[in-house]
């Protein structure tokens, strides 16, 4: 077997490119058919217009094909960071593409064949240096005995608008929700595939916007039918509390410990509902189809005050405290079955405050930057967080890849007005007293019944 090659290539000459031109078929036949008009007589100026033609032309595509071309540039990248290796003679091996790469616009799929001594491991080992050699992102896989390699090529946009974003293409899913633009162009998930989020970095790094701009977008594209909001904000309640007045909304806005225990009780006595009725069907005719239940959404802005927060000598708030965290687990660990989902928001991503049970169970993490590669590490094991550039909303998705994107901005004055334009007027949060329950407000219900799930 061969041993690895890690000494860096330099790049080919230009000698050497004239070399393997020289090699291909086409070039020849491009000089036999220059020679064959000459020997039919054709005046001398066409013949070599026709040779130099033929040959630029030739010359210019096997060029693309060898040095500029994506498989090109990847293969000299992956030689010069070592993923290659020397047979007993001291021939030098490369990974050889298998088939032709398959292309969906900017991206491609391309399958190499990797030299002896050289594994999935080492190529994952050094992905980050080809990438930034290649500059695109790249999803490695192994195959049947190949490498697959899909290279994300996408310009990563400084500023994503919601209008912009909301306004193109979607995907098909049961209860879409946008994440921004990456390398792989728009980037969704899926709640029902992926039904429990964690979001976490430091502060200003966009964690409250993202949350502003889900909510909002799932306030006006899914009718109170279809969804219902669980909102609790443990930072004072001022980010989420427009929020309250929204027919989805299932409760005021829970911005205590006390008020969130209650809540998240609410939420599990509801899900134990869902899941005896489940039972029921199974045992009745063997079936454990959903029922037609409204999906609910749980989110919490900074879980870390349900699990770390020092409450000192109040019993009622710790035991609330205490509840409240049990209750996350439970529901993270339960309601995917019952269309109970689970957004989770911390700026303190670190062991304490995002236990283990809980983060076993949220499947999928949007990590913004974080001060540290430990912090990193707790999201998306891997310090790939504290590298990020310090640009307000560039963030990383991981579920089955991770991959880096650029959040949507909303406004909290644009999240207003859309709410206001789906929904109608509502009561201004800074000048009344405690949240009215949608149920109980009449001004904010329609006269169609069934749009609300009455």
């Amino acid at each position: 077997m061969g041993t690895k090659f890690t000494t860096q290539r330099s790049a080919q000459g230009l000698g050497e490119m004239l070399g393997r031109l020289l090699l291909e078929p086409a070039i020849w036949a491009a000089i036999g058919a220059a020679g064959g008009a000459a020997w039919l007589g054709w005046p001398r100026i066409l013949v070599v217009s026709a040779a130099l033609l033929a040959g630029a032309v030739v010359g210019s595509l096997r060029l693309e094909a060898l040095h500029w071309s994506i498989p090109a540039r990847l293969r000299r990248a992956m030689v010069e960071v070592g993923l290659c290796s020397r047979d007993r003679s001291g021939r030098l091996q490369e990974p050889r593409l298998r088939g032709r790469p398959v292309r969906v616009g900017r991206n491609a799929r391309l399958r190499w064949k990797l030299p002896p001594g050289v594994t999935l491991a080492d190529v994952l080992g050094r992905q980050a240096a080809i990438e930034g050699r290649c500059d695109c992102a790249l999803s490695c896989w192994e195959e049947r005995g190949a490498l697959v390699m899909e290279v994300l090529r996408h310009r990563i946009p400084e500023h994503v608008q919601f209008s912009d974003f909301y306004g193109g293409a979607r995907p098909h899913g049961q209860l879409l929700l946008g994440l921004g633009m990456g390398r792989r162009g728009a980037l969704w998930v899926d709640l029902d595939s992926c039904p429990h989020v964690l979001v976490g970095g430091m502060t200003g790094g966009g964690k409250s916007v993202f949350l502003r701009q889900a909510c909002t977008f799932l306030a006006t594209e899914y009718s109170p039918s279809q969804l219902r909001l669980c909102l609790l904000d443990l930072k004072g309640g001022t980010e989420l509390a427009q929020f309250s007045y929204l027919p989805h909304a299932m409760a005021p806005v829970a911005d205590s410990v006390l008020a969130a225990a209650d809540l998240l009780t609410k939420v599990r006595q509801e899900l134990d509902r869902r899941l005896a009725e489940v039972r029921r069907s199974v045992e009745a005719d063997g079936s454990a189809a959903r029922q037609d239940w409204p999906r609910i959404l749980v989110v919490v802005d900074e879980v870390a005050e349900l699990t770390v927060r020092d409450l000192g000598d109040d019993r009622a708030a710790r035991a609330a405290q205490q509840a409240a965290t049990g209750r996350l687990a439970e529901i993270a660990r339960l309601g995917r079955a019952v269309g109970v989902h689970l957004v989770c928001c911390t700026q303190r991503p670190d062991a304490d405050a995002i236990p283990g049970q809980l983060k076993a169970n949220l499947s999928g993490t949007v990590a913004f930057r974080v001060r540290a590669a430990v912090n990193s590490w707790i999201l998306l094991d891997s310090e790939g967080a504290a590298l990020l550039p310090p640009h307000p909303g560039r963030g990383l998705w991981s579920h089955e890849t991770v991959e880096e994107f650029q959040a949507i901005d909303c406004s909290m004055e644009e999240s207003r007005s859309r709410l206001l334009a789906r929904w109608g007027s509502r009561p201004d949060p800074a000048t009344t007293g405690p949240v009215t329950p949608w149920w109980q407000n009449t001004d904010l219900i329609s006269n169609d019944p069934e749009e609300h799930g009455s």
